[in-house]
């Protein structure tokens, strides 16, 4: 960052080389933040990334560049203040950089992708039809520029398959929450026992599982949900951040299957396991709520 401040300040206004010295600095900046999490570097970076967009005018060769590094961190001053300004021009500065972007652009699929996230975001917030249906036809793009063997497909193949689980606990929609079945199938494949995203994969598919079990009362979905519920355990040990969610899926699986069966066994697992998810989740944790709720219950 030093280096990058000196080399700067050797770059006055009107200097071609500034645009540059800028993006450099803003990006040192940034990683400063993602150590440190110190809000004044993310304002600085802000305001650095404006004034390198403000140089790299239409048709200047890193215009894309700045566009989607202004944006990344708008985005993240977005996700820690929750301005609605913030995220409305991020979506402007995505839009811009994929129009940089067309087809056979070998930056493309990531410009579809960052639009996609962005306007799955806004949905989070707003609820629009619209941005939704957007989110989904940039994933389905997106995922078709990641054929089998890129190292990307298993992001797309899950960046679609949680837009149409979106779009399904809107509409019940039972063609979407198939096909976002067959999708999380697919990424789990890609994804073998070392693949550190292993345990969400197969948590998406077990949670979908279980949706549909609740929806048509298949007991091999239910057995299924519970099977990949528990190797996702296995793979969130004692200190991992998610084990309470796994903890409390798993035994929400297990309670179903003792509505079905009748089963003292999964009775007392749901219950256990219950105590264990409530023991990682102590007074003023996020998860405590479901964890006590879900013992009572039990």
């Amino acid at each position: 960052i030093r280096l990058h401040r000196e080399a700067l300040s050797l770059y006055p206004v009107g200097h071609t080389g500034r645009g540059s010295s800028l993006n450099n600095i803003a990006n040192a900046l940034g990683d400063r933040y993602k150590l440190t999490g110190s809000r004044d570097g993310l304002e600085e970076t802000i305001r650095l990334l404006r004034e390198a967009l403000g140089l790299h005018l239409v048709g200047h060769p890193h215009r894309g560049v700045s566009l989607n590094n202004l944006a990344l961190h708008l985005i993240a001053r977005y996700s820690r203040l929750g301005s609605e300004n913030d995220l409305e021009e991020t979506i402007q500065l995505y839009r811009q950089a994929l129009a940089l972007r067309p087809v056979a652009h070998p930056e493309r699929s990531l410009s579809l992708n960052n639009l996609a996230m962005a306007l799955n975001t806004q949905y989070g917030r707003i609820g629009s039809e619209d941005n939704l249906e957007e989110t989904i036809r940039l994933n389905r793009e997106a995922l078709a520029l990641h054929p089998v063997g890129h190292p990307l497909r298993g992001t797309s193949l899950n960046n679609l398959a949680h837009a149409l689980d979106d779009r399904y606990s809107r509409t019940d929609s039972e063609d979407d929450l198939e096909e976002t079945i067959r999708l999380y199938r697919e990424v789990l494949v890609i994804r073998p026992a070392s693949h550190p995203g292993r345990s969400t994969s197969l948590n998406n598919l077990a949670t979908a599982l279980n949706t549909r079990y609740s929806r048509l009362g298949s007991a091999d979905d239910l057995e299924e949900s519970i099977q990949s519920h528990r190797e996702a355990l296995a793979l969130r040990p004692i200190g991992h951040p998610a084990r309470a969610m796994s903890l409390n899926n798993l035994a929400n699986a297990l309670g179903d299957r003792y509505r079905l069966t009748g089963s003292k066994d999964a009775l007392d697992e749901t219950i256990r396991l219950d105590g264990e998810a409530l023991a990682l989740c102590p007074v003023g944790h996020p998860g405590r709520g479901a964890s006590l709720n879900s013992l009572a219950n039990a």
